[in-house]
């Protein structure tokens, strides 16, 4: 079956937040500083029963997956089949993980190319399949009924898309105002399912320097701008990649602003992507030593705790889980190797949670 990797491009990471912090509170804070959904994980490919045992040990608090159509529907007019993310749903529950699905990509039949949203006249089609995933895995889920054997633990939050400000993503050319009209039919799908359910944006990376690539303090004033669209999602979501925490902090805080100059002081903020990389090209301020790995690890999430009031952060999400072949720095910024032997930061990691190494 084919994956999507959920990971930000090469190019547009070659920029940094670099801008001096603003005077955030400094972190002497501990995983009691916040709920256990608040450590998440995302697996650059879906994750084994084996490895979502190991996170569940770890006590990873959500683990954020990408929910593709292709994988559910992959011929035109095929029944719906959700039976691998019921696995993976299924085994987060036992674990005790909440699950926070990112819906990217669309089936070959439905889009020119995979990380294009579906065409127009496939929007109906794309419409159903989102009211029939809300529908399975929601509060009152076909899912959870069918298995009464699983802990219950619904999918409250579903992500629309994934870096939409990036032509790696958003089709060749990001707009922000052809994103809140998807955001529309994405809205009406998933609450058609579970009314609910909470609806988070795509997460934005900050400076985008790429050729058609928009600005986070571009495209998110742009949404806000877009009629209707403040109605349509309950969560921002932010991908603050930064040469150290101190700057990826500094890059959540300019992002509270924006959304308070739109009067969403409460809405909360999610950061669905961070992290390092411990090997890869090229070689620029994201790619460090396992050691270091670590420490950047454990003081991100310390100052993200620490701040998680003051900024509304709902939850930080550590791209990745494990490493994947290959020789670019965002496939190696994983708790593990592509073996599955932890990395220093994986100790980091459930020392902050609690959990087993």
């Amino acid at each position: 079956m084919r994956r999507i990797v959920i990971a930000t491009t090469l190019l547009i990471c070659l920029a940094f937040a670099l801008a001096p912090h603003a005077g955030a509170k400094t972190a002497h804070a501990s995983a009691k500083t916040a709920p256990r959904g608040f450590y998440g994980v995302i697996p650059a490919d879906d994750p084994t029963s084996t490895e979502i045992d190991r996170m569940g040990a770890g006590r990873v608090g959500t683990l954020r997956i990408n929910f593709v159509w292709g994988a559910v529907q992959p011929a035109q007019g095929a029944p719906l089949d959700f039976s691998h993310y019921d696995a993976i749903i299924g085994e987060a529950a036992r674990q005790g993980i909440r699950v926070l699905p990112t819906v990217y990509s669309s089936p070959s039949w439905a889009a020119q190319k995979t990380n294009y949203p579906p065409s127009p006249q496939h929007k109906g089609e794309w419409q159903t399949f989102l009211q029939a995933a809300s529908a399975r895995y929601g509060a009152n889920g076909t899912f959870w009924s069918e298995n009464p054997a699983i802990p219950k633990l619904p999918v409250i939050d579903w992500q629309f898309w994934n870096e939409a400000n990036s032509p790696s993503f958003w089709f060749g050319k990001p707009n922000p105002k052809q994103y809140v009209n998807y955001l529309r039919v994405f809205h009406r799908g998933i609450k058609a399912g579970d009314p609910s359910a909470k609806i988070l944006l795509a997460g934005l990376f900050r400076t985008p320097r790429v050729r058609h690539g928009i600005r986070l303090d571009r495209f998110l004033p742009k949404v806000y701008k877009s009629k209707g669209a403040k109605k349509l999602f309950d969560a921002v979501a932010m991908h603050p990649y930064a040469s150290t925490p101190k700057n990826a902090l500094t890059s959540v805080e300019a992002t509270r602003k924006i959304m308070s100059r739109f009067k969403d002081k409460r809405t909360p903020l999610w950061i669905t992507e961070i992290g390092w990389a411990t090997g890869g090209s090229p070689h620029t301020a994201l790619v460090v030593s396992p050691k270091r790995q670590a420490k950047n690890l454990r003081k991100s999430y310390r100052l993200l705790a620490a701040n998680r009031k003051r900024f509304k952060i709902a939850g930080v999400i550590w791209y990745s889980w494990r490493d994947i072949d290959g020789g670019i720095w965002f496939q190696h910024t994983g708790l593990f190797t592509s073996a599955l032997d932890p990395k220093p930061a994986w100790s980091a990691f459930t020392a902050l949670t609690g959990g087993t190494p």
